[in-house]
């Protein structure tokens, strides 16, 4: 490793916020340690992440603000906190009415974090979330390879955590450029959205069926971490108002992430 790893960026370190499990000793837990010097702050912590650039993100210690969130806050227990990540049980993924079948049995988990710039997903399920979330383009954009597929129409990708449902809209999860491609069996082409996902591969105990929650969910969602009870807390998050100005994100990869490569969380 670089004896200055982070001088190429424009963030000068990573802020581990991992379970107990994850931590060398309790001398090494910041949020432990912050605990102890305020033995009164409530044992929580929430990120809120803009969904436009230029609008200010913010990680809050001590609980969480109702201004950034839409809903009532729901709660998922943290699953297999032993390994130290802040992760939720994912009873069955939906790709609108259809069932993801590598999650079919419940047995997948989803990671939320804050380093990851995509959607990860397990790499044994990537062609098959693939193929459920492709459609073509519509007829009057058909010849219009300059459309954003983020604002045209398109299945909802629902997880199931047992206490809610984390939903993803197209937006979240398409790639901006349409592809062209050949209609099976005839001799035409045809535009598609495509998504945008990152293939995962963990060993066990943490994979190999393991889904990162990534920036897509996290400027869905506002997201409440309770060390006290183990669990996480789900609210739809309220975006600043995007009138006259660009409402999605760009797409890029960032190459470092507490995870996998992503953009990390401004703080």
């Amino acid at each position: 490793m670089s004896e200055d790893p982070f001088s190429h960026f424009d963030f000068d370190g990573v802020l581990g916020l991992g379970l107990e499990a994850l931590t060398l000793s309790p001398e090494f837990s910041f949020f432990g340690q912050m605990l102890k010097q305020n033995p009164t702050m409530q044992p929580r912590f929430s990120v809120f992440l803009a969904r436009q650039e230029g609008h200010t993100s913010m990680i809050s210690f001590g609980g969480h603000e109702e201004r950034f969130g839409e809903t009532e806050i729901q709660w998922a227990p943290v699953a297999m906190s032993e390994l130290g990540y802040w992760q939720v049980q994912l009873k069955s993924v939906r790709v609108g009415d259809q069932v993801l079948e590598e999650c079919a049995d419940g047995t997948c988990r989803a990671i939320l974090d804050t380093g990851t710039s995509l959607l990860g997903v397990p790499r044994q399920a990537v062609r098959g979330m693939h193929r459920l979330l492709a459609r073509p383009v519509p007829d009057e954009h058909a010849e219009d390879a300059s459309v954003d597929c983020r604002r045209l129409p398109g299945s909802l990708l629902n997880f199931d955590v047992g206490s809610t449902v984390v939903s993803l809209q197209p937006e979240d999860y398409s790639r901006p450029t349409p592809f062209n491609m050949t209609i099976p069996g005839q001799d035409k082409w045809r535009l598609f959205c495509r998504s945008l996902l990152l293939p995962v591969e963990m060993p066990a105990p943490l994979g190999p069926k393991v889904f990162i929650w990534g920036e897509p969910v996290l400027r869905r969602y506002y997201t409440v971490y309770d060390f006290a009870n183990k669990r996480i807390g789900f609210s739809l998050a309220k975006q600043p108002s995007t009138e006259g100005t660009e409402a999605l994100p760009a797409s890029s990869s960032a190459p470092v992430g507490s995870l996998l490569s992503g953009a990390p969380l401004s703080v």
